[in-house]
């Protein structure tokens, strides 16, 4: 488990073989490197497969979502091994073509306007910072992480966290306000297939 101090620098709050964790050859990988390269550059994944597994009966490992992400250039991986993505709008085109989901992009909204779209067949992917799992992170970046938007009631935004800790990982609640500070105002709206 890793967080960033202050300094930016990465400090390692408890070192755990991440490896032993997971068993990644359940998911479809080749291999433990494959699943470790991987394993913190697809949360939009994860939240697709959460809506998959919701909507629909279509089963596919994360790896099956990885090819098929990559095919349709949901993620580019240059020559030096980084890797660029979620893209959105390959993403938006893909989703909506193979599994019949309706997509809309949102920019520049911030939660309070994006989450009222929000209802029953209709969630957000929403980017905020991986550090919403600690909310009390005191001046925490915004981006660089997904995360799945399935209820806003009473000013409360509840959400699937895919790097969340095991306790605010399924179903985290955050009060709107809190989330806005990791909330970069950008996001896919996404509704079941009808």
């Amino acid at each position: 488990m890793r967080r960033a101090a202050p300094s930016g620098l990465d400090v390692f709050l408890r070192h755990t073989d991440s490896s032993q964790l997971h068993d990644w050859a359940s998911d479809g990988y080749h291999s433990r490197e494959e699943y470790l390269f991987w394993s913190r550059k697809i949360c939009g994944l994860a939240c697709l497969q959460s809506l998959l597994h919701g909507w629909t009966d279509i089963r596919l490992s994360m790896r099956e979502l990885l090819a098929l992400a990559l095919d349709w250039g949901c993620y580019v991986v240059e020559p030096q091994g980084k890797v660029q993505g979620l893209i959105y709008r390959p993403f938006m085109a893909w989703v909506s073509s193979q599994f019949g989901f309706t997509c809309q992009l949102v920019e520049n909204t911030p939660i309070q306007e994006s989450a009222q779209a929000v209802r029953p067949g209709q969630v957000l992917i929403a980017s905020v910072s991986p550090e919403i799992r600690d909310p009390r992170t005191p001046a925490p970046r915004r981006g660089g992480h997904l995360v799945l938007v399935h209820a806003v009631h009473g000013g409360m935004v509840r959400f699937h966290n895919p790097s969340g800790y095991s306790h605010n990982a399924d179903s985290a609640l955050l009060p709107m306000r809190v989330f806005e500070r990791f909330h970069a105002g950008r996001g896919i709206l996404v509704g079941a297939t009808s």
